[in-house]
């Protein structure tokens, strides 16, 4: 049996339940531009929109991958030959290249995928990249977002992680669970994994989603040489966060009291 991405499956199914009210809280959007660097104020913007945000996990956290995705823009040089050609016919010319993310574009619900599975160019195959990759448990995304922010917006830019699907294994098989926190005003955790439900910390979850080496160093009081201890979470060494839900702060009491 082929297994179901889990990303892959969620964008399937929203569209079926056809509950525009729960589409709604997914719905975002970005700002794709491209701008010439020589004065002349030529330029192409797009609002993109989306229903959840593939982050690159080689950044190392979620703050990284998303300064690195809405931050410097990609300069391209004509001299290069991949120079932006701003009409039909037109000679390309140096442009600047980017997205910008506002606060009037973030979600109720933000979805974030992690990109977990990417071809590996040596071996000419998809494999999975298990490296450490942190988030937080409250999320600031004001000083991801571009423009002036006045206190109200930096309110709306708070989240609060709600629940993390975990992948354990390699690409194209292995397993499925999550770790939710029914109440965002307590942190109180649990893991789904099947029919197995289990209260967990939060410190169980990172240890479970972070991925990367999980292993520590520690050294016994009475021994002359440093051991090594696993440190490994509920998944062992192949698991690691796949999607992350956060829920905007602001809208917490509107969307579950």
């Amino acid at each position: 049996m082929e297994q179901q991405d889990s990303q892959e499956f969620w964008k399937l199914l929203l569209p079926e339940l056809n509950i525009p009210e729960l589409t709604d809280l997914y719905q975002g959007s970005f700002e794709d531009y491209i701008a010439a660097v020589d004065g002349t104020k030529r330029e192409r913007r797009r609002e993109e929109p989306f229903m959840d945000l593939s982050l690159e996990v080689t950044s190392s956290s979620v703050h990284d991958s998303m300064a690195r995705m809405f931050g410097t823009p990609e300069l391209l040089r004509e001299a290069e030959g991949n120079g932006w050609r701003p009409e039909k016919n037109a000679d390309k010319i140096d442009a600047l290249k980017g997205s910008l993310l506002r606060v009037q574009g973030l979600p109720s619900l933000l979805q974030l995928h992690l990109k977990r599975f990417q071809y590996d160019w040596q071996f000419d195959r998809m494999s999975k990249m298990n490296t450490r990759f942190s988030f937080p448990a409250q999320l600031d995304l004001a000083k991801i977002c571009s423009g002036t922010i006045t206190k109200q917006q930096r309110a709306d830019a708070m989240y609060q992680l709600q629940s993390v699907v975990i992948h354990v294994g390699e690409y194209g098989s292995g397993h499925y669970y999550a770790y939710v926190r029914p109440d965002l005003y307590s942190n109180d955790w649990y893991r789904f994994d099947d029919d197995r439900v289990a209260q967990v910390s939060f410190r169980d979850v990172i240890e479970d989603a972070y991925g990367g080496d999980k292993s520590i160093n520690k050294s016994k009081q009475n021994g002359l040489f440093p051991r090594l201890f696993a440190n490994f979470g509920y998944g062992g060494r192949k698991s690691s966060a796949y999607m992350l839900q956060y829920v905007r702060k602001s809208d917490i009491e509107k969307l579950y009291c």
